[in-house]
């Protein structure tokens, strides 16, 4: 089983979509981007000691979080205050589904159509390709 440790990462939804924030407004949507030295796509992830982790992006406060309950095609928000999430490994190296503790809600693709592809909750089927892949990031 693959542990994730504390440090910066870039996550990657697939090779050419990253998780990103556009904005260090609290409230901002996290998009899917292609690579962009111009947008946050390195985040701060922190383990918790009830084994969940924070991911806080690596310019601001904001944590990846997200309005309300957990509910299908909720949008994955920046906000300040942070939110636990239950990292679960995936099927390849360094991937792990970003799932909300105590629930069946894990983090994935919005189904709405829109450019950039926004983050939402989806309910988790097990789907070995919802794994996001964390890979190490150096913070400048």
């Amino acid at each position: 089983m693959t542990v994730i440790s504390d440090g910066a990462y870039r996550i990657h939804f697939t090779p050419e979509q990253l998780l990103t924030t556009s904005d260090t407004a609290p409230g901002v949507h996290i998009h899917l981007w292609p690579p962009d030295p111009d947008l946050t796509q390195t985040w701060q992830v922190r383990s918790i000691d009830d084994g969940t982790h924070t991911i806080r992006a690596a310019d601001s406060q904001l944590y990846l979080s997200f309005d309300g309950d957990p509910d299908m095609h909720v949008l994955a928000l920046g906000k300040t205050e942070a939110r636990s999430w239950k990292l679960r490994p995936g099927k390849e190296y360094d991937s792990f589904a970003i799932t909300v503790p105590d629930t069946d809600m894990r983090l994935g693709l919005s189904l709405l159509k829109i450019y950039p592809p926004r983050v939402a909750l989806a309910p988790n089927y097990g789907d070995p390709y919802q794994a996001w892949t964390f890979t190490k990031a150096v913070i400048a």
